[in-house]
């Protein structure tokens, strides 16, 4: 046990000391903060300034309609003053609102280019708050809001609101994307990292002190420290994104959001074996490939096996609970995505949770005993790749050879 141990610490030490790992905790928070970033930066270039006039002959608003983010409004004593600043470009558009208002609610829009949505519900508000004028003001608030509609689905214990849902319903998806590409930082890495190894014959002399078994558990315990160093490294960064965005920057969306502890405790439960289990795979079929290039197009389809729930998207939304979204739940490389797609829609029974944890935690310890067998397999067909045929044929022979 002490030689595992002891070529974990070797695989840990030779990953963290890598300029590559420093660059690996940034990238991904750096990727997501460009593409946010981004995404602001298209939105507010889209939006243009807005000026908007309108026409209370009759002084029956309560307020003055208040100015917002790019939007002015501007008072008008009389419609065709109005008309004449619209003709000239002097603003987008007028109000007229009756002098008989609130008996007479037929407010005009008079406009040549498209008014904002948010123009628009900003003089809205102003004419409610006219309609509940001398209303204490916890009364106009409440009207204001309007009512809050939300789906209670008994048959999924899961409550679903009608307009856009909290952010906090999207953290299980969040931690499934972390895990997606922990699992393509790190696996591939380990993949070609044993290539090379197997090319330089480096493996073969470690082996001459170590069993292939002891030395393939060793690297994917050190590959598996490493991973929760990133992954501590990742959350902490995105918490401090969080922390920024709700007290500095005051998004609404950050300060109000609301996480279910359950799912999100029970997803880690399950992302640990699951993790362990994929980069025991990656160990398996390392011991098989003669090059680098082969190990990268074997990471590729794994990578695909990994997204394969988030293509499956609306086919998990509409049966969350059907067969096809409980075996994706239970196979070790899809089950941490397809459980955090399927925690949107519904609650997911505990029980599959420490299903899919318990499968991923024996398949990693078949996974990597296997992966031994591979690698002393292969040992001595230097430069040759090794197929699962040749294994069995292999290993049907010795148990002739014992038998007779």
């Amino acid at each position: 046990m002490s030689k595992i141990w002891l070529v974990a610490e070797q695989q840990f030490r030779k990953d963290v000391l890598k300029r590559g790992f420093l660059v690996a905790i940034f990238a991904m928070p750096i990727f997501m903060g460009f593409i946010i970033g981004m995404g602001w930066l298209g939105e507010r270039l889209q939006q243009e300034n807005t000026v908007v006039g309108y026409v209370d002959a009759g002084n029956v608003l309560a307020l003055a309609p208040p100015n917002g983010d790019r939007i002015e409004f501007i008072r008008f004593a009389t419609a065709p003053e109005a008309r004449a600043a619209l003709e000239a470009g002097e603003i987008d558009g007028y109000y007229l609102v009756p002098e008989d208002y609130p008996h007479n609610r037929e407010v005009t829009l008079v406009h040549g280019a498209p008014i904002s949505g948010a123009a628009m519900q900003l003089f809205d508000e102003t004419m409610q708050r006219t309609l509940l004028a001398g209303q204490p003001e916890p009364v106009v608030e409440r009207a204001l809001a309007g009512p809050t509609l939300a789906v209670l689905a008994i048959d999924r214990h899961r409550t679903l609101p009608m307009d856009a849902p909290n952010l906090g319903v999207f953290v299980p998806l969040l931690l499934a994307a972390l895990f997606a590409f922990l699992a393509m930082t790190v696996s591939a890495t380990l993949m070609e990292s044993m290539a090379a190894e197997k090319q330089n014959r480096t493996i073969e002399i470690v082996v001459s002190s170590i069993s292939p078994g002891q030395m393939m558990a060793g690297k994917i315990l050190g590959v598996f420290g490493m991973a929760l160093l990133l992954a501590a490294s990742w959350i902490a960064i995105l918490l401090g994104f969080v922390w920024l965005g709700a007290n500095v920057l005051q998004w609404g969306g950050l300060q109000d959001m609301a996480i279910d502890g359950r799912d999100v405790g029970l997803l880690l439960l399950v992302a640990l074996p699951s993790f362990l289990c994929v980069a025991a795979a990656m160990v398996a079929l390392g011991a098989t490939i003669v090059d680098t290039q082969e190990a990268q197009q074997i990471g590729a389809v794994a990578f695909m096996l990994i997204f394969a729930p988030i293509y499956l998207f609306f086919a998990f939304s509409n049966h969350p609970n059907g067969p096809l979204a409980i075996a994706f739940s239970l196979f070790p490389p899809t089950s941490v995505t397809t459980l955090a797609v399927r925690s949107i829609f519904m609650q997911v029974p505990t029980a599959q949770f420490l299903a899919a944890a318990l499968i991923a935690l024996v398949s990693s310890v078949l996974l990597i005993w296997l992966a031994g067998k591979l690698f002393r397999a292969n040992m001595l067909r230097y430069g040759q790749g090794l197929r699962l045929k040749q294994l069995l044929r292999g290993r049907s022979r010795q148990d002739d050879r014992v038998t007779g």
